[in-house]
């Protein structure tokens, strides 16, 4: 038995066996003309794009009235899917790549780590409660009354001490 009439199913009758014997056919006669009808109309994969037409003709073939019509339906594919291709190809092609930002270089990695350091020392030498506010504040971008809720207190002690925060925090940066 032949492989394609195994693909059409083991229930196949002799009108499913013909019509598989007929696509076989239409594909063994035509799939070089489809696959240069892609590569002339400028399909960068031609190969693909004849495939996909005899992909899409199968799952069509039982609602063909006519197996003549067979050949100019599967051209007609094989133009609108290289069509396609190109429309893809030239969107592509259009859209800018993106854009690579310089790397930092090891020197302005070192100068952050070091300021980085010097923020967390400086904070170490504040109050636990000023400490608290400031992390709540700008490191988790939490709005005063967040922050009152978390730490229990009022939202006027919230501001009143993230308002000692900084300036005890930048008193402590400019010593540096």
């Amino acid at each position: 038995m032949d492989v394609r009439a195994v693909a059409a199913g083991s229930d196949a009758g002799p009108s499913s066996m013909d019509a598989m014997a007929a696509f076989a056919a239409l594909f063994d006669e035509s799939f070089e003309a489809m696959r240069r009808l892609a590569y002339l109309l400028g399909a960068d994969d031609p190969e693909n794009i004849a495939q996909e037409a005899f992909v899409r003709l199968h799952g069509r073939w039982q609602t063909l009235y006519d197996d003549s019509k067979a050949l100019p339906y599967l051209r007609a594919m094989v133009v609108n899917l290289s069509r396609s291709r190109l429309r893809h190809l030239r969107v592509v092609r259009r859209t800018p790549p993106d854009v690579m930002l310089d790397e930092l270089s090891a020197e302005s990695h070192a100068m952050a780590r070091q300021e980085h350091r010097r923020i967390r020392e400086a904070l170490g030498k504040l109050s636990r409660r000023q400490r608290e506010v400031l992390v709540l504040r700008y490191w988790l971008d939490l709005d005063q009354a967040a922050i009152a809720e978390t730490l229990g207190v009022a939202v006027g002690t919230v501001k009143a001490t993230t308002s000692h925060a900084m300036t005890n925090l930048r008193k402590h940066l400019e010593e540096w």
